[in-house]
């Protein structure tokens, strides 16, 4: 079944195709859309997630779906948020990010913490469904392992005592937010489409 995903990086598209068992989710420039980008200036993962798919739905009237995840740290109010993305500025690298966080919570005790993936499918019909994953951890205090991309080298899950850096990038797709996220969201497909092969 053709999807198309609210997004330009090749890295994550990989990645869905990996989740979701299909090899037919598309990029918006797959289908001719060129230099697709929104603004995302919504207030939660859910507005965000709304926007990216429904500006690529009015563009393309077929099954769209984006995501939006946060990182959110008890210590600091919860803070990246919805910003972990640019948390240390519009053109921070991951280690900006990374670094910008470590130093915060430098005098913290607390380094409890949960990474949040809210999906947005927009059907043929224009109907919006929505689709979460959550994985709670901890910031550890120095970088470990050098897999993953984003804060995954500082995020430990106590209960396989790993960061998301150090594991199986097969074993993470399973319990990270994002994984869960989509394996909800496959579930869905599964049912309402019965088979998504075609």
């Amino acid at each position: 079944m053709e999807l198309v995903f609210a997004s330009n990086n090749i890295n994550k598209l990989e990645q869905v195709k990996l989740l979701l068992d299909n090899d037919k989710v598309l990029m918006p420039k797959d289908i001719g859309i060129e230099g697709f980008d929104v603004i995302e200036d919504g207030h939660t993962l859910k507005e965000n997630a709304f926007k990216k798919a429904n500006e690529l739905y009015k563009l393309c009237k077929k099954r769209v779906f984006s995501d939006d995840t946060g990182l959110f740290v008890k210590a600091l109010d919860n803070r990246p948020g919805i910003y972990a993305h640019r948390y240390a500025g519009e053109d921070a690298t991951d280690k900006d990010n990374r670094d910008k966080l470590l130093d915060e919570l430098s005098d913290k005790a607390n380094r409890d913490a949960y990474f949040l993936t809210v999906i947005c499918f927009i059907d043929e019909g224009g109907k919006d469904y929505y689709f979460e994953g959550r994985l709670d951890g901890t910031i550890s205090e120095i970088e470990l392992g050098d897999g993953g991309f984003g804060y995954d080298k500082i995020f430990y899950v106590k209960k396989y005592e790993k960061s998301l850096g150090q594991m199986d990038i097969n074993f993470k797709n399973q319990i990270s937010h994002r994984g869960l996220a989509m394996k909800e969201f496959k579930k869905f497909l599964e049912d309402k489409y019965e088979n998504l092969n075609n």
